[in-house]
């Protein structure tokens, strides 16, 4: 597939309990394309195949799930406590995401489809800016995230805010983001300034 023929990408982000899933789901909703970088991320290691293959050659038989895929709690054990360990694995994760996201892209240029979104809640982490045509972030205010990933996921509170010191804080995706969508109301409302955003977006960057 040549560059002319590649999709305009969109990359849609923000941190955890933002409500970024909510927007790509209202976007799926309209009719886009919403490519999930995490959902091929925890394939690679969820379902059985090269990838699960690859981790247990380089990490150990012992990691192999009675399912046939990865122990991730085990995995995390050694990745956190190894750098060169969490690189090996990231190599591996990552080769087999860009095929996905790929073969996602292809099917989409295939279909005649001019824009296709990346769901991609590290994007800014990775600093993967210059992908995209324009980078839109979901912001909540940190109160409203921690309850929500509580009572969404069932995690602690500290489980929470280690994942957000983790991640690039809301003064950065200020700066770094194209466009803002601001969940500070109900899903109504988040659907109105989300369709505004991609509309503000799309007519200066439209394909």
């Amino acid at each position: 597939m040549s560059a002319l023929e590649r999709p305009l990408r969109l990359g849609l982000t923000g941190g955890i309990g933002s409500g970024k899933s909510t927007v790509a789901a209202l976007w799926r909703e309209r009719g886009l394309r919403v490519i999930d970088l995490d959902a091929h991320s925890r394939a690679v290691l969820d379902v059985p195949g090269g990838g699960v293959e690859e981790a247990i050659a380089r990490f150990g038989e012992e990691l192999r799930t009675a399912e046939g895929t990865v122990d991730r709690a085990a995995m995390a054990r050694i990745v956190f406590a190894d750098a060169s360990a969490r690189a090996d694995l990231e190599a591996i994760v990552l080769t087999r995401v860009d095929q996905a996201v790929a073969a996602e892209e292809a099917q989409a240029a295939a279909a005649g489809e001019r824009l296709v979104v990346h769901d991609s809640p590290l994007l800014l982490e990775k600093a993967a800016e210059d992908d995209y045509a324009a980078v839109v972030v979901v912001l909540a205010r940190r109160e409203d995230r921690i309850a929500r990933v509580i009572r969404d996921r069932g995690k602690d509170r500290a489980y929470v805010e280690s994942i957000m010191a983790a991640q690039v804080t809301d003064l950065e995706r200020i700066r770094r983001a194209d466009r803002l969508i601001l969940n500070t109301a109900g899903r109504e409302e988040l659907a109105a300034r989300a369709n505004r955003a991609l509309e503000a977006v799309l007519a200066v960057r439209r394909p």
